[in-house]
């Protein structure tokens, strides 16, 4: 099996770091195409013989009260959010996040002001899982903030659960998302402004619902 090398992303990796996120997501990915457009980021990538297996994003959340700038590099937050939300769909977008002042409460809870590193996605293609490459990726954020007595938080989903306990995270909350629904609100709300695309979506996500859970790694000595 080919060594993995976790590296700083470069423009070039732009269409495989796409690619691993569609893999990584592509039960949901007809869910959350309705209604976010996906612009470019810069990871670090897991790298296997030259091609990008996985990647993880995170940034570095300085302290109320500090003034030194976030991060310097490829530690420094880059660009606009992952999944911002087509202009026909804000409205709704933001009905669909109600749920995220319980989880923002949480979150602000367990920081508590505190500087902090946060993990925004971590993704491995799934002919690659299982290989131990999300976690070498963990680490290599998880390593940064020990070496520096900080805390590490993410939100995970009912899957990835096993592999955030097994490198020392723990649960602070779950939340619930019901595709279902929402995918009947994108269709309904697309029909009553003549825009089509989307037809059938809440057909194909009749039933189906995402757990999202916060977790905390404290930092280790």
């Amino acid at each position: 099996m080919s060594s993995i090398n976790i590296r700083a992303a470069t423009v070039a990796d732009g269409a495989a770091i796409s690619r691993v996120h569609y893999e990584a997501l592509k039960t949901y990915h007809d869910f959350y195409a309705a209604a976010l457009d996906n612009p470019k980021f810069v990871f670090l990538v897991a790298d296997e013989g030259g091609k990008v297996v996985g990647f993880v994003r995170y940034n570095v959340v300085e302290g109320k009260g500090d003034k030194k700038a976030a991060a310097i590099g490829s530690e420094a937050p880059s660009g606009p959010s992952l999944f911002a939300p087509k202009e026909h769909m804000k409205g709704l977008w933001e009905r669909f996040n109600e749920r995220e002042a319980e989880m923002d409460a949480c979150y602000e809870k367990t920081t508590n002001g505190q500087r902090h590193y946060f993990v925004n996605h971590l993704m491995v293609d799934p002919s690659h899982q299982r290989k131990g490459i999300g976690g070498q990726l963990l680490r290599a954020v998880t390593n940064k903030a020990d070496a520096g007595g900080v805390p590490s938080l993410l939100v995970a989903s009912a899957e990835a659960h096993g592999l955030y306990l097994r490198l020392g995270f723990e649960v602070l909350g779950v939340w619930a998302i019901d595709n279902g629904y929402w995918s009947g609100e994108v269709v309904r709300h697309e029909r009553e402004l003549g825009i089509g695309g989307n037809e059938g979506l809440d057909e194909r996500f009749e039933g189906m619902k995402e757990e999202e859970a916060y977790m905390v790694r404290w930092p280790r000595k």
